[in-house]
């Protein structure tokens, strides 16, 4: 267990140092607006702060970036080598990287939803909260099978999970069939068609609704796979020009005025999208937002990663940012359940103070590490050796 804790402040050999940053800033960005949601009324009076964290909805778009990227280099190394992608490979190591920890949480998560209704029908107890909870739990199905963004259960975070996994199910088959048959210009504009669809979706689909942040409005725009993944594909562009034109990132990085030019573009369009009101009726901001932020995220990386002597990129690779990026996936799980706790424990209430508010803030997260720590250990550990056992066979085979 001490050598476990250990690893988590180390970075691997294989591991691209910036990107721990880059996933650690996403479960914060995540916590922090799940926090602020649900203690909204203290950062009411503080209109600079209240937009700020409304937006770090942004986390969970910076995650689908890093997973285009990640998953689609690794298709990519395979496809490179053996002109063919190896399909149970790929796919049985998603599995062990995915299921077992996702699936624990929602067994234990389901049973506990099931006991708390036997519990309340038992002593006669019904109401509209109880009845949301069991219309929740009949809905829990569509978390198992990975479509709880097109019908949620009793959580309200698995969406994400599920459109990753719809995207690890079908881009694979298509790079296969289409994207890597093609040379790089050929393949950037089809992945360019690819990552517009969404946005026309999000035009069409919102020139049909009324109102904005509305459950409509999450069902239909922020919740599906069809109007979500481009966040995604930009991370698949990003992952071919860093892997496939090494002259545009050595002219890119060998050039001061290039680089920070690049870089200071990219976190425009950053701070420009997180001042954008999620609550103000404004047609742009519901539909072209999400692509120049996930642009401004892509750029980020992949400049961080072409420079690594870059302020930048040492920033986001120091250790510290290790620990907090290992266990993001357990978190981002556990989170709302832990934020309860915490509340609770912390006493955090509209009362709280604004400085209150922030430190007992920083009091959560560490009580996040310190309680999705040992499910780390002894769940996401041992399959991750499985993973790594299951791919060092396949590469001696």
């Amino acid at each position: 267990m001490k050598k476990a804790i250990k690893d988590l402040f180390r970075n691997g050999e294989s591991e691209i140092k910036p990107l721990n940053g880059l996933r650690a800033f996403a479960i914060l960005f995540v916590l922090v607006n799940h926090y602020y949601i649900n203690l909204k009324s203290i950062i009411a009076p503080y209109p600079t702060l209240e937009l700020l964290y409304s937006n770090l909805w942004s986390g969970v778009d910076l995650f689908f970036v890093l997973s285009g990227f990640l998953i689609s280099k690794g298709l990519w190394e395979n496809w490179k080598v053996d002109t063919k992608l190896d399909f149970k490979k790929f796919y049985i190591k998603r599995t062990l990287r995915i299921f077992p920890a996702y699936y624990l949480f929602l067994t234990i998560t389901y049973l506990t939803g099931k006991i708390m209704i036997f519990s309340y029908e038992r002593n006669r107890i019904l109401n509209e909260a109880v009845e949301n909870l069991q219309k929740a739990i009949g809905n829990s199905w569509a978390d198992f099978v990975f479509l709880g963004n097109y019908l949620q259960g009793i959580h309200t975070h698995t969406w994400s999970l599920s459109t990753e996994e719809q995207f690890y199910l079908i881009f694979p088959i298509l790079c296969a069939t289409i994207f890597f048959k093609f040379e790089f210009k050929v393949r950037q504009f089809l992945l360019l068609l690819v990552y517009l669809l969404p946005v026309l979706f999000r035009i069409l689909i919102l020139s049909k609704i009324e109102g904005f942040s509305n459950p409509p409005y999450y069902e239909e725009i922020y919740h599906p796979f069809q109007t979500r993944f481009d966040s995604l594909i930009i991370g698949v562009i990003a992952m071919d020009i860093y892997m496939n034109k090494e002259n545009w990132s050595n002219e890119i990085k060998d050039n001061v005025v290039y680089f920070y030019s690049l870089l200071l573009l990219f976190f425009s369009f950053l701070i420009f999208s997180h001042l954008q009101s999620q609550y103000d009726p404004n047609f742009f901001r519901h539909t072209f937002k999400y692509n120049v932020q996930n642009i401004g995220f892509a750029g980020i990386l992949y400049l961080s990663i072409i420079k690594i002597e870059s302020p930048i990129s040492k920033f986001l690779s120091l250790n510290v940012f290790s620990p907090i990026a290992k266990l993001s996936y357990t978190i981002y799980l556990w989170h709302f359940i832990i934020m309860g706790v915490s509340m609770a424990l912390f006493k955090i209430n509209a009362k709280t103070s604004i400085f209150e508010f922030h430190l007992k803030f920083l009091a959560m997260l560490v009580l996040q590490v310190i309680l999705t720590l040992p499910l780390y250990i002894f769940i996401e550990l041992p399959f991750q050796k499985l993973r790594k056992k299951f791919y060092n066979e396949n590469n001696k085979s």
